[in-house]
């Protein structure tokens, strides 16, 4: 098994997947396979605290219950993958409780980040399974225990049709892509490629069928952070956009791309700011957190959420204690949309120094948290991602 490096850990999503995992964010452990040798015991190994240094000066440190600082510990991880610091992990190994303090490159290359070890379990996939176990032997009578079998004869008795239940189909895999479309006026994310607020059938994990040919689709999610949009931006902020139009002296004349200039219009994002996050990244640039709440345009960002949330299917959402089970009909999606406090943009993230732009809202069911950034390992974004939490 190979070791860990700032290298493979740059790739792809591994960063996010390294700090989900210290933060013990739901689905992740914060256990890591420390490799024996150059003067560390070796074994599993439980992280407690992530410290970042320069030179032989510790910066800033984190423990596993601050799962609140993920932003700012992303945008300090990023620092130290490129080259400004280090990073350490200190913990207790699980068989003898011994403290250590390991390195990055201390850690094995275990499968979630690319090495060839035994299979992670992935809990949201998990959950998927189980209770489409639970809904299918309810269907056909089977007396055998299963995980959700309570949680699944109350969702038919809140879906009510009770008793007229005749097929259930697990179909997560087949979820189709949902890009961002629109223009400066309007901007949303598709559904099978289609402009509408209908997305059942788009987002669906388990579908249930009852009598009269009626569909019920269920939405399953795990975790206390979900997401609602995950959008390539790719080929609507090219490189070049940031040099020939993004600067003070074109003042943002020049550049067509009618989804790109709606963002910057739906947020209040200033288009030089925008680009300065990321052509002057890891050069000294700090970028301010902005109130753009007089600058956003609030009707367009309802109408993007609306159609992110969507209705016309059942949420199912596991690991946050009790299974919450509800109903996503338009009156949620209407209320779950609309904005009620400020927005907020934070350019470079919660540090300042990121590669990304994160921008906080909320209404009266969900916070919101959008990031625009790479989620390859480059510097210009890659994605628009619109995460939640429900309150």
């Amino acid at each position: 098994m190979a070791k860990l490096d700032k290298t493979q850990i740059k790739k792809g999503d591994r960063a996010e997947i390294l700090l989900k995992k210290f933060f013990h964010f739901p689905g992740y452990m914060n256990r890591f396979l420390v490799r024996p040798g150059n003067g560390v015991k070796g074994g599993q190994f439980d992280a407690e605290a992530l410290v970042f240094t320069e030179g032989n000066e510790e910066i800033v440190a984190f423990e596993t219950d601050q799962m609140s600082d993920y932003q700012e510990a992303y945008a300090r991880l990023e620092n130290a993958l490129n080259g400004k610091g280090s990073l350490k992990f200190t913990g207790k190994y699980v068989d003898d409780g011994t403290i250590e303090t390991v390195k990055l490159n201390d850690l094995e290359k275990t499968e979630e980040f690319g090495g060839q070890t035994g299979k992670r379990v992935n809990l949201g996939i998990k959950f998927e399974k189980d209770f489409y176990e639970s809904l299918y032997c309810y269907l056909n009578c089977q007396s055998k225990p299963t995980p959700y079998e309570k949680e699944a004869k109350e969702l038919l008795e809140k879906i009510g049709i009770a008793g007229g239940l005749i097929g259930v189909e697990a179909v997560g895999g087949k979820n189709q892509p949902r890009p961002i479309a629109g223009n400066t006026s309007k901007l949303y994310v598709t559904a099978g490629g289609r402009d509408t607020l209908d997305i059942g059938s788009t987002i669906t994990d388990i579908t249930t069928e009852f009598r009269n040919n009626q569909k019920v689709y269920l939405s399953l999610k795990h975790g206390n952070t979900l997401t609602f949009i995950n959008s390539g931006v790719g080929r609507i902020f090219l490189p070049n956009d940031y040099k020939n139009y993004f600067t003070k002296q074109t003042g943002y004349s020049g550049y067509t791309n009618s989804i790109g200039k709606g963002i910057f219009k739906m947020f209040g994002i200033n288009p030089v700011e925008f680009a300065s996050v990321f052509e002057k990244y890891g050069k000294g640039y700090k970028g301010s957190k902005v109130d753009t709440t007089s600058e956003a345009d609030i009707n367009m960002i309802k109408t993007m959420l609306q159609y992110a949330i969507g209705y016309n299917y059942w949420m199912v959402h596991g690991g946050v204690g009790k299974v919450q089970m509800y109903q996503v009909d338009k009156a949620f999606m209407k209320k779950a949309s609309n904005i009620t406090g400020g927005i907020t943009v934070n350019y470079g993230g919660s540090s300042g120094t990121g590669k990304r732009i994160d921008i906080h809202m909320e209404s009266s069911l969900y916070k919101f948290m959008w990031n625009i950034r790479n989620k390859q390992g480059g510097t210009y974004p890659t994605h628009i991602m619109c995460d939640y939490k429900k309150k």
